[in-house]
């Protein structure tokens, strides 16, 4: 899945809203958070700063869930 159709996928279940930000209902559960950055914006010579919707490590199986993606776990080297 492209990250266009991945993000309208996720506005569709509405756990992005229409801005990208992620919605207040799926902000303390534990599964998404968001993620404050700043860059230096040399026309106004100042940082500008925009969210990144992250996921946490129980966040990915339950988004697999709410995508209906099928995670086979991979396999461990008997090496390793």
């Amino acid at each position: 899945m492209k990250p266009r159709a991945f993000r309208s996928r996720l506005r569709e279940l509405g756990i992005l809203t229409q801005n990208g930000e992620l919605a207040s209902k799926h902000r303390d559960q534990g599964y998404l958070y968001v993620d404050t950055r700043s860059r230096w914006n040399a026309n106004i010579n100042t940082f500008s700063y925009y969210a990144v919707v992250m996921v946490k490590e129980p966040g990915a199986s339950w988004l697999s869930k709410q995508l209906g993606i099928t995670v086979t776990p991979a396999k461990k080297d008997a090496t390793a």
